[in-house]
Order: structure tokens, then C-alpha cells, then sequence
């Protein structure tokens, strides 16, 4: 297993990792598991030609899970929580000679939705 790590720099932010997760992987046939330890963060696979996306997506995120909102948790986060259990703890991806397979625009995103913060993302690569 290899650990990307991720420092955050907005409270809500996309970040590419594509990159880094496909300099981890070896030169083989087989899947990888990406997965996240926090429950205030996510990983999604879109769009990453068009950053107008990810604000697009960003944005409709910030209205189903508002600020304003009488949220019981208290510790200010809620719409965090809400966002992670939206997009999901982990991803499950083809891997073919060491590359990751993947559409022509798809790019895999580390979604943060409580930072800024240094967050983790682990990577699982099983040969076959």
C-alpha cells in the first residue's frame, strides 16, 4: 500500500491526483483501489479539461448541503459530512500496463470539504 499525501489550501476544493496516483502504480495489468481515511473529504472521477467543472460541481454540492442549514452536529463541519457521504470513501479503478484507465476527459479528484488541512489517500494496487 503507498499513501499520497494532500495539503489542502481552500476550505472546498478539487484536487487532481490523477498524476500521482498512476506514479505509484507498476508497470502491470491489474486494479487500484483509491481510498480515503476522513470523513469531511471524498474522491470522485470527472471532468479535468474544463475547470468550470469542478465549480460547477462544487457549487451544486454547496446547495444541497448549505452553511446555513440547523445542522445538529456543532462542530462546523456538517456540510462537510454531508458532502463526503455524497461522494464516497474510495474508488475502484482498471489499471492496464501501470496506467489507469480512464476516459478522455476523466480525472481522479481528491474532494476536500473541510480544509484547509494535510490529508492522506491510500493506494491499493492488486496485480491480475
Amino acid at each position: 500500500m503507498k499513501i499520497i499525501p494532500i495539503k489542502s489550501n481552500k476550505k472546498v476544493e478539487l484536487i487532481d491526483i490523477t498524476e500521482e496516483i498512476e506514479k505509484m502504480l507498476p508497470p502491470k495489468d491489474g486494479i487500484c483501489i483509491i481510498y480515503i481515511p476522513h470523513t469531511t473529504a471524498g474522491i470522485i472521477i470527472n471532468e479535468g479539461a474544463d475547470p468550470a467543472v469542478k465549480e460547477d460541481i462544487l457549487n451544486i454540492y454547496d446547495k444541497i448541503a448549505p452553511i446555513n442549514f440547523p445542522y445538529k452536529h456543532l462542530e462546523g463541519n456538517s456540510p462537510g459530512h454531508v458532502k463526503s457521504s455524497l461522494t464516497g470513501p474510495s474508488l475502484i479503478l482498471i489499471v492496464e500496463k501501470g496506467k489507469l484507465l480512464l476516459g478522455t476527459w476523466q480525472r481522479v479528484f481528491f474532494a476536500e470539504y473541510d480544509g484547509p488541512r494535510n490529508r492522506k489517500v491510500y493506494i491499493k494496487f492488486i496485480e491480475g
